[in-house]
């Protein structure tokens, strides 16, 4: 039992090891950039051109993109990333910034976005140049396009590489005239509002960069005086309407694939870490002098050569695969013996044998290292008796995890208990049949003492009925209880 009392001691040690907390903040302040357009191209800055295959960008319309507009009416607002416009000017009809409609994007610079604080933060603004323009005529395209695209990338210096974002914006462009506008569009005096609608209304993207997973959701498009974010942004006519554009960054772990004696740690670490130390090599290699070696995370050799001699018969040259002095196997000829032996390490006895790092693999993964013939197996080899011997007697085992625990206090009932429940099963009945003759028997002294009526009532004499006992009615046979038919 001691050889797995001391696997047991040692599982605990490897769950309870200390490890170097690496500088990870899932909350971190991001300083970002933003830029906004509508082009659509095959260039490597357009990685979504083949996802969306062009099904947003009305080809067919035409269109030009200006970058860096400022409109001359609105400096202070500065200018878009981009813009795309189309259409001419309708009659000469009075225009805002420029004769032709469109849309703009202007984003953000310089401003910080905290990961995870669940508060929307305006990365951009979206505008809408809603200008009066020649609409579709017979035999020639329509003049406006039905759907856009606006491709959004943020940087930051704190991320390893940028967001790209893309989604389809559908478009209604209505006519001019008041009895043409559309009563489900029209929301003010002037004929005829257009209207945006978001699609894809909460796109995101996301990267994994040293196991944290970074997404960028961009929650929608809210208007000026409100706080909601809109599936449709409704614009005048002759006017410039502009929505900000709000989004969040989230950030979690992400687990990754940890090598033989290693252990996944959650934040802040989020990441591997190895599960030996010194103590732990020097318990299960008693043998051998040997310490933890980090760029491998096993056990390595830390044995000084020189305190071998070749010459000396009794000692031996030192052997670095055994870590001992005078074993002349090595790791090569076990494994031609058998692919999972090695030398014995610590070289006591000096023979092949299951590699030994294989037991710090099996306790990583919470199991016992069983050899069993020429095989080296990781196993669940603990019982109820093995955990009380080890921890005490409250223990027992959980075959899921391999481990002891102690079980909760409300697995099962005593032997007391079970006793109390069957007594009381049978003893309850009894004395419920006991309370209720005790109850009938007072009733029925009641009754029969007269001091409440019962089935019998109260006796009544003759002159109790007065006048009434001249009546018809109450004649002798009624008084004498005798048979009414046989008088």
């Amino acid at each position: 039992m001691t050889l797995w009392r001391d696997a047991l001691i040692f599982l605990l040690a490897l769950c309870s090891v200390a490890v170097v907390v690496c500088d990870v903040n899932l909350n971190q302040v991001f300083s970002i950039s933003v830029r906004g357009t509508f082009r659509h191209t095959s260039s490597a800055e357009d990685p979504f051109d083949a996802k969306f295959n062009c099904d947003f960008c009305d080809d067919g319309v035409s269109q030009t993109f200006v970058d860096g507009f400022t409109c001359p009416t609105a400096t202070s607002f500065g200018a878009d990333d981009n813009e795309q416009r189309w259409g001419t000017q309708d009659r000469g009809t009075p225009y805002t910034c420029f004769p032709q409609s469109g849309a703009g994007f202007q984003g953000v610079s310089g401003i910080t976005l905290q990961a995870n604080s669940g508060n929307n933060t305006r990365i951009g603004t979206f505008s809408h140049y809603n200008n009066a323009i020649v609409g579709a005529r017979p035999g020639n395209p329509p003049s406006s396009p039905t759907a856009l695209r606006l491709l959004i990338t943020m940087s930051s210096p704190q991320l390893s590489q940028n967001f790209v974002t893309a989604f389809p914006l559908s478009f209604v462009e209505t006519p001019n005239l008041q009895f043409q506008c559309d009563p489900s569009i029209q929301r003010t005096s002037e004929p005829c509002d257009d209207r945006f609608s978001f699609d894809a209304f909460s796109p995101s993207e996301s990267f994994v960069s040293d196991n944290v997973r970074y997404t960028l959701i961009v929650t929608g498009f809210i208007s000026d005086n409100s706080s909601t974010p809109l599936r449709q942004f409704i614009t005048r006519e002759g006017e410039v309407s502009r929505a900000s554009v709000y989004a969040q960054i989230v950030t979690y772990c992400v687990e990754p694939e940890c090598g033989a004696n290693e252990v996944f740690v959650p934040a802040p670490t989020c990441g591997c870490e190895c599960a030996l130390t010194n103590k732990t090599c020097q318990t299960v290699f008693p043998d051998a002098e040997t310490a933890v070696d980090d760029a491998t995370c096993s056990c390595g050799c830390i044995k000084d050569p020189n305190s071998c001699n070749a010459t000396n018969p009794d000692i031996g040259a030192f052997n670095v695969d055994s870590c001992s002095c005078g074993c002349n196997l090595t790791n090569s000829y076990c494994k031609s013996q058998n692919p999972l032996w090695t030398v014995k390490f610590g070289g006591n006895p000096c023979e092949c044998a299951c590699n030994p790092q294989k037991f710090i693999e099996c306790a990583a993964i919470n199991r016992f290292y069983e050899p069993t013939g020429d095989k080296c197996v990781c196993a669940c080899v603990a019982t109820d008796d093995l955990c009380k011997e080890t921890y005490g007697k409250n223990y027992r085992v959980n075959k899921d995890k391999c481990s002891c625990f102690v079980p909760g206090p409300y697995t099962g009932l005593t032997d007391g208990q079970i006793a109390g429940i069957v007594v009381a099963s049978v003893l309850g009945p009894l004395l419920l049949l006991l309370i209720m003759a005790i109850i009938a028997g007072v009733v029925f002294y009641l009754i029969w003492t007269g001091v409440i009526p019962g089935v019998w009532g109260y006796k009544i004499e003759q002159g109790a009925f007065g006048a009434g006992g001249n009546s018809s009615l109450y004649q002798s046979p009624w008084q004498s209880n005798s048979n009414v038919a046989a008088g």
